[in-house]
């Protein structure tokens, strides 16, 4: 599979980030949902430098984003949703991001394929909480 188009952005950025804010509006209203969303903005943008983390000042508030954008904010992301979001969407994105971090080792181990496979059971298992809200499609993904 195509890991930056599959993966990270249609998986990540194209689902499971938009999931997220149709979930906020859903849950909190329009306004609730902005408000919340800002909050996240907020933390992506407070992350202080360090190396290996790239800084988004403005939060996820970018036009256009790269494949390399949408790896970097998968760095921060998860603890800028924390307290907006139920544990299921939480585990789901912890399980996607172990996924995807298992897939990008140089080296497939028999050992790694297992961490695979239960990554991947555990992110279909969490993601029922987008569909059982009526905010994913069940075929997606």
């Amino acid at each position: 599979p195509d890991i930056l188009h599959q993966l990270v952005k249609g998986t990540f950025k194209d689902h499971l980030v938009e999931w997220v804010g149709k979930y906020l509006e859903q849950e909190y209203g329009k306004a609730g949902a902005k408000d919340c969303l800002a909050d996240i903005d907020r933390r992506i943008a407070a992350v202080p430098s360090f190396p290996g983390l790239r800084r988004f000042p403005d939060g996820r508030g970018f036009t256009q984003w790269t494949g390399d954008d949408s790896k970097a904010l998968m760095k921060v992301y998860l603890p800028a949703i924390e307290g907006h979001v139920p544990d299921d969407v939480m585990q789901t994105f912890r399980a996607f991001f172990e996924f995807c971090y298992i897939v990008w080792k140089d080296v497939i181990t028999d050992k790694t394929l297992d961490e695979l496979q239960d990554a991947l059971e555990r992110f279909h298992q969490y993601r029922e909480i987008f569909h059982q809200t009526g905010v994913g499609n069940q075929s997606s993904l």
